[in-house]
């Protein structure tokens, strides 16, 4: 289970990189960096009110210290011109702006914490680091038991809701591992917590739900998940030469090969199924999750 959550990290952050990509690529060519006025005003719709600290404004890079109203910390919006290389060769620039907004988010929350997180877990058998994952998590709590390890995230999650203003900590993860090895994703995971909703998640809930936002991604933004049965790559029907091998993560190779289906519900409530591999379309281009999802004609 735990290759398996490490994995989902990683086509999470895969499904991410490709998206910039596309985006990229419709916007190829096109504009300058944004001034500081452009980026003060873009910064307070996205995360709410804010004064400037500091402002640099160049030909190619502008730069904005903004304090945060709301919750008293300050971050960085930047705006440059990102280098487009594709296989070694240069096809010019794209403006880009970037932010500090989240990570310095987090690090405040876990600051004004920490006493009460301290208090929690740092027990025998018992620690915790904090930090900022692409995955979401601010906590990884490492416990010796899932029992000991639920109890703590919940409460964890319970403190930092207390600073969940506006929502603009909603998604953020409490991880949950045994405590055996140094590294995080060396020790089985047990599990999880999110906010706002403060509830104990296990591994096969977040492969889930996980797999719900690919299917309402992917097929109907109303999908429902209904179960998850485990079969064989032969009762897909799918052709074996059409998956497609991701490196470092399981993938059928035979028609023994086991699958995981996960069933939904449609919006206009016909049952179908999303399994957890990759497979090409017919002109082997483009990649999504092997369904039997099709539109209703």
């Amino acid at each position: 289970m735990r290759k398996r959550m490490n994995q989902i990290r990683k086509k999470k952050k895969s499904i991410l990189f490709s998206l910039l990509f596309v985006m990229v690529l419709f916007t190829f060519g096109c504009g300058k960096v944004k001034n500081g006025k452009a980026l003060y005003q873009w910064a307070k719709n996205e995360y709410g009110d804010c004064t400037v600290v500091s402002m640099t404004e160049q030909k190619d890079e502008t730069v904005v210290v903004l304090h945060d109203t709301l919750q008293d910390f300050d971050y960085e919006v930047t705006s440059s011109m990102s280098n487009i290389v594709i296989d070694g060769s240069d096809f010019g620039s794209l403006p880009n702006t970037t932010d500090t907004f989240d990570e310095k988010l987090k690090e405040k929350v876990i600051s004004n914490a920490k006493d009460e997180l301290d208090a929690v877990c740092n027990k025998e058998g018992m620690r915790y680091e904090s930090g900022f994952d692409y995955d979401g998590s601010v906590i990884n709590i490492f416990a010796e038991t899932p029992e000991d390890g639920k109890e703590a995230a919940i409460k964890c999650a319970e403190i930092l809701q207390k600073q969940n203003k506006n929502n603009r900590l909603d998604s953020l993860c409490i991880n949950v591992a045994e405590n055996q090895y140094d590294d995080y994703y060396d020790n089985e995971h047990f599990g999880s917590v999110k906010l706002p909703d403060l509830l104990w998640r296990t591994p096969e809930e977040e492969l889930a739900e996980y797999y719900t936002e690919m299917a309402q991604m992917q097929t109907d933004k109303n999908a429902v998940f209904l179960r998850s049965e485990l079969k064989t790559f032969a009762d897909t029907g799918a052709d074996l030469e059409r998956v497609v091998n991701v490196l470092g993560s399981d993938f059928p190779t035979e028609s023994t090969s086991p699958v995981t289906f996960y069933y939904f519900k449609s919006s206009d409530s016909r049952e179908y199924y999303l399994c957890d591999f990759n497979y090409y379309d017919e002109e082997y281009i483009n990649i999504s999750y092997y369904t039997n999802y099709c539109e209703e004609e």
